[in-house]
């Protein structure tokens, strides 16, 4: 099989049910496994944000849509993004305390926290996400005035605002935790 195709479904992950959760998963669990999250963060965000584009357009000949569920490279960039935002504010911020069990530090509840609100934004297409991935379903003042349509963007773009809306939603109830302690 193609180098390209299997970096695209990441392994055949993008084959399984749940293909995108699956890709999701192995970041987060990367980043919590990880003796320093943040290099492995920036490893799998920007790394394969630049290679992304280039593993798209030479796999797409083998898929049978312009946006194929196997491709989770998507998933992997908007994953990563949204854990390195966290992963920042916590380093900015940190002294995090939550009542848990010894076993789990508070980055790591962070990070699982965001990949679960990042998989609701990404399946559900909430408001902006879904609007990135299909622009007629979008009001007015959201669409783009140009006609240029180009699927890539389409692809990743939901997947960048899922991990913007995720990350934000975390910086924000931990920012009002902080400020009512």
């Amino acid at each position: 099989m193609d180098f390209n195709y299997q970096l695209a479904t990441l392994f055949g992950l993008g084959r399984l049910p749940g293909g995108g959760t699956w890709a999701s998963l192995v970041v987060l669990l990367a980043a919590i496994f990880a003796k320093d999250p943040s290099n492995i963060l920036l490893f799998f965000g920007l790394v394969m944000m630049f290679f992304a584009s280039t593993v798209y357009k030479r796999s797409l000949p083998l898929f049978k849509s312009e946006d194929p569920k196997e491709f989770v490279l998507d998933e992997v960039i908007g994953m990563a993004l949204a854990l390195i935002i966290v992963d920042f504010f916590s380093d900015i911020f940190g002294g995090f305390s939550f009542n848990l069990s010894e076993y789990i530090n508070d980055k790591e509840l962070l990070f699982v926290i965001t990949f679960i609100l990042f998989r609701i934004f990404d399946i559900s297409k909430i408001g902006p996400v879904g609007w990135t991935e299909d622009p007629t379903t979008a009001p007015s003042w959201w669409q783009k005035s140009d006609t240029t349509d180009d699927p890539y963007m389409r692809i990743i773009g939901d997947d960048i605002i899922a991990a913007f809306l995720s990350s934000g939603i975390v910086i924000i109830v931990l920012s009002i935790y902080l400020w009512v302690l």
